[in-house]
Formats: C-alpha cells, sequence, structure tokens
C-alpha cells in the first residue's frame, strides 16, 4: 500500500479521536504513502502534523474540510494543499470555530431539558481543545448510557427533527471554495454521492470547484463508478479518503480503510502550485 494516499482524515484539532500525531503514526503503520487531514472548519492540526511527518515518514497533504449550507442542503466543501497560515482563511475559521462553540453549547441544554444527563464540560473535555461538534455531544449522550453507540446517539438525538438539533453557522459553498483557492488550496466537494445534487456540483464548478470525492465508505461501487465518470467529464480530480474519526462506538472504517492512488496527490499539488503561481 505504500503508493497510496487516504485524502480525508480527521484529528482532535476537530471530531477525530487520534491527535495529529497519532495520526501520522497510523498512517504510517497501515503503510500509506500520504495522509490529507481534513479536519472541520480548522488547519489546527495540521502544523503538528507537518512535523509527525518528518519522524514517521509520512506525507501530510495539508487540508481542511469546511462546513456550508446552500438553501438547505449541507454542502461540505474538502481544500487540500491549503497555506494554513493563510489569514483570511484563519479570521472565517476562527468565526466559524465560535459558532460551533455557542451551537454545542444550545444543544447540550436542549438535551438537558429533555431529560438527558450529559455536561458540557464533558463535552469538552471530549473535544480536547479541539473545534467541538456534534460527533463529541454524540459520545457523552453514549458514556451516559442515553444510547446503543455514537451512531445511536447521533441518528436519535443531533439530526434534524431530533430533541437536541439545531441548526449550523451559515456559510456559502462558494465562499467557501474561495478561501480555500485564497489560501492556495484546491477545493472538492466532499462524499458526492452523499450530497444527491449533482446539479448543484455543476454550479459550483462555474463557481471555481476543482474535484469530487469519488471514494468514501458511504459510497457504493456504482456510486464510486458513476462520480468517477462525472469526474473524468468535467475535468475534475477525483479524491477520496476513509473520513476516518477513529471514534470509539462508531463503524466507520479506520485510516487507509478507503485510499486513492498516489498520483492523485501529485496532481492536487500541482493545481495548488498552478493557483499560488496564478495570485503572485
Amino acid at each position: 500500500m505504500d503508493s497510496r494516499a487516504d485524502l480525508h482524515v480527521h484529528t482532535t484539532a476537530s471530531d477525530g479521536a487520534l491527535t495529529p500525531t497519532e495520526v501520522v503514526r497510523e498512517a504510517k503503520r497501515v503503510g500509506l504513502a500520504a495522509v490529507g487531514i481534513a479536519d472541520h472548519d480548522t488547519a489546527d492540526g495540521i502544523e503538528e502534523a507537518l512535523a509527525a511527518a518528518e519522524t514517521f515518514g509520512v506525507e501530510v497533504v495539508p487540508g481542511i474540510e469546511i462546513s456550508t449550507t446552500q438553501n438547505s442542503t449541507e454542502v461540505h466543501i474538502l481544500g487540500y494543499f491549503i497555506d494554513h497560515r493563510n489569514r483570511e482563511l484563519l479570521d472565517e475559521m476562527a468565526r466559524l470555530k465560535q459558532a460551533r462553540f455557542e451551537r454545542a453549547r444550545l444543544i447540550v441544554e436542549k438535551l438537558r431539558a429533555a431529560g438527558i444527563p450529559i455536561r458540557f464540560d464533558r463535552v469538552l473535555e471530549i473535544a480536547r481543545g479541539g473545534a467541538v461538534g456534534r460527533p463529541h455531544i454524540a459520545r457523552a449522550i453514549w458514556e451516559a448510557g442515553a444510547a446503543s453507540s455514537v451512531d445511536a446517539a447521533f441518528g436519535k438525538f443531533l439530526q434534524p427533527g431530533g430533541p437536541g438539533y439545531v441548526p449550523r453557522p451559515k456559510l456559502l459553498p462558494e465562499h467557501a471554495i474561495e478561501l480555500i483557492r485564497t489560501a492556495g488550496g484546491v477545493p472538492c466537494c466532499a462524499h458526492a454521492a452523499k450530497l444527491r445534487r449533482d446539479e448543484l456540483i455543476l454550479e459550483l464548478i462555474h463557481k471555481g470547484l476543482m474535484g469530487i470525492e469519488v471514494y468514501h465508505p458511504d459510497h457504493t461501487a456504482a456510486a464510486s463508478r458513476f462520480y468517477k465518470r462525472f469526474a473524468e467529464k468535467h475535468s475534475l480530480v477525483a479524491v477520496g479518503g476513509s473520513d476516518a474519526h477513529c471514534i470509539p462506538g462508531t463503524t466507520n472504517g479506520g485510516i487507509g480503510s478507503v485510499t486513492v492512488e498516489y498520483g492523485v496527490v501529485e496532481q492536487l499539488r500541482s493545481l495548488s502550485d498552478d493557483l499560488r503561481r496564478a495570485r503572485q
């Protein structure tokens, strides 16, 4: 597997269970050539991951996954080879991080009012200083014995219509695309088959989208084939990864469970270089 890359992994900087160093160590253990750090709405884990890459000999692709909403549709935009020190990107992500904190606090208040015995300070402990989100709350619900698993807690309490649901902060996908491109990154639509809005993807191509996530644990083989052809037709990079969070009580695969050829990393790097040259 030394020519493979997992381009969608989360760390404790957002809602993953492993630190950036632990993620890189695990990528080395499973034989990956490269791993993409794609935390939700934050680049805080990238510096540590890059340092760990020197130790473990695994290439780290600095990335991000920005949560956006188009009308009532949730759209996640991945960005690869971003400048993780870009001030415009960091300022917007800091605003989103604070909004996530306030959202999480409101969710816990609603759940407690519904009789779910969780504490906000425990949610913050689970987040370990990262951008707090619903997976942290779901884990607290599971720990409290109010659900049989983290996945069950998420589905029962935190989805729209659930007793703890609070709408996410609004950011348009085209804004995320522009932020990523401004930071020299390559914007890609995450888990395209889950979105089920191909016409929206086409709109976003005209607004600077450069790739789509073809390979994802929630994609069937047929969906991956379809979006591979879609990517080829529209000259998009076909990216993919495990979307690993490594959280106890969940059923998603681990780091390296979904991968792409290393050539995709080279393709993303080349596009990022082109974007940076164009802005000079």
